[in-house]
């Protein structure tokens, strides 16, 4: 991957490659999701198919293969791998009574809930949910108790299959970001970002990518 300059100078010629995808389109818009088992709609499932068939034929051969356990997640996973890790620790976002509801429904029926939920995303809790900074406790923790590092097992190619708000902590964990700066990042359905981690730090080599979908 580098030339023989730069190998002498890089604290660790050892990379591991993350592919992270985000699951297919779901029906419906402006939808509250978390922790349910939404179905993806006819269109998610063809950007599930076209994902991983992309990933076959660009990329080599991932080591691991990761997944939420939900469905919308394992759709995509398993037209990669007929056995998937399944990691609920991956799952979104925990949005408790507010799960499954339209947003402009609950804006109306509890105004002063989602307001101060949207004024301080991090520390808010939807009723009978967790706040963003407790999911990106949870996901960052998970990363960290793994294997994937390259101290430990070298050069891997890693893929994770999950929920946006999940990739938005990775994200911002691996560049040093707090979870303040999660909307910052943005990646569509069934989009694939790519990460290279190292023991100088991360580096984006794409995010959010989508030109392999289908119209």
């Amino acid at each position: 991957m580098f030339d023989k300059h730069t190998m002498r100078i890089i604290p660790s010629a050892s990379v591991v490659r993350v592919h992270l995808f985000r699951h297919g389109e779901v029906a419906g818009s402006r939808v509250c999701r978390g922790q349910s088992d939404a179905r993806l709609s006819p269109r998610g499932e063809a950007q599930s198919a076209a994902a991983a068939e992309w990933l076959h034929c660009t990329h080599p051969a991932p080591d691991v293969i990761v997944s939420s356990d939900l469905s919308r997640c394992t759709h995509l996973a398993r037209h990669l791998t007929p056995a998937p890790i399944l990691a609920p620790a991956l799952r979104e976002q925990d949005m408790g009574r507010w799960d499954g509801r339209g947003w402009e429904d609950l804006t109306i029926e509890d105004p002063a809930g989602t307001t101060a939920y949207w004024d301080d995303y991090v520390n808010a809790r939807p009723p009978g949910g967790e706040s963003y900074g407790e999911c990106f406790a949870r996901v960052t923790a998970w990363w960290d108790a793994q294997d994937f590092g390259q101290e430990r097992l070298g050069e891997r190619r890693v893929v994770l299959v999950t929920h946006i708000g999940v990739i938005r902590a990775l994200a911002c964990h691996w560049l040093g970001m707090p979870p303040d700066q999660a909307l910052r990042w943005a990646p569509a359905y069934a989009s694939h970002s790519r990460f290279l981690l190292a023991d100088a730090g991360a580096v984006v080599e794409s995010f959010g990518e989508t030109a392999f979908l289908p119209p």
